[in-house]
């Protein structure tokens, strides 16, 4: 009797350690590069994970995959979406169930209020320090969602659902220096949230290359502001 008990007890401890090791995976807040992207009313959300919403709001001249390759370039910088909105740097939350939401609305991105019907894409700069394969990475999402990770796409939930934290778990292939993660996130209606974590010990950025370090005019100002977080 006593032996049983003490097997439950260590297959106790170790569920518990496991668990404990599957949610230590730290959030990933930023400082992001976000841009945003209009999809048909009441069509948002898992309907449009495979539209790329880059190249419909360009007109062709940008796609998800240029961005999810090279970052944010300065050429990339200059392209014009609809709207006429522009790249901004903007944290988000490790908590919540709409920040995705909040942070458009503290950096001032998209037309303000409850946005329902669009598609977010954060990007940023993972330096890590080894090459390292298989990687475990996590993310939660309302509603669906897409990540690129060294200009391939490393996972795809097209789904309809709530968030507030980690929900799927995916594997990354690390390289030694500078790797590209973009996210997208397609919001149908309620909610808009975003939870992304890495399990690797990785220096996150926004010094993307092609990106210069005084870019002219009115990216001087947002570009300044990115090097004084740092």
């Amino acid at each position: 009797m006593k032996s049983r008990f003490t097997i439950l007890a260590v297959c106790a401890i170790a569920f518990l350690l496991t668990v404990q090791f599957a949610t230590a995976v730290d959030k990933i807040e930023g400082p992001w590069m976000w841009m945003i992207t209009e999809s048909p009313v009441g069509g948002g959300g898992a309907a449009v994970t495979d539209v790329d919403g880059i190249k419909d709001a360009t007109k062709g001249k940008l796609t998800e995959e240029d961005v999810a390759e090279q970052g944010i370039t300065d050429k990339i910088l200059k392209v014009k979406f609809a709207e006429n909105y522009e790249w901004t740097e903007g944290e988000i939350a490790a908590v919540g169930g709409n920040n995705i939401n909040d942070t458009l609305l503290k950096i001032k991105l998209g037309p303000g209020g409850d946005i329902n019907d669009h598609c977010s894409y954060a990007v940023i700069n993972a330096v890590s320090k080894t090459t390292k394969k298989g990687v475990t990475a996590r993310a939660g999402s309302d509603d669906s969602i897409k990540v690129w990770f060294g200009g391939k796409e490393v996972h795809k939930n097209p789904v309809n659902r709530g968030a507030g934290d980690f929900q799927d778990t995916f594997e990354v292939d690390l390289k030694k220096g500078d790797n590209v993660l973009m996210v997208k996130v397609c919001e149908r209606g309620g909610g808009w949230s975003m939870f992304v974590g890495i399990d690797a010990d990785l220096d996150y950025n926004l010094k993307f290359k092609g990106l210069p370090v005084e870019p002219a005019g009115k990216l001087a100002t947002q570009w300044a502001e990115v090097k004084r977080a740092y």
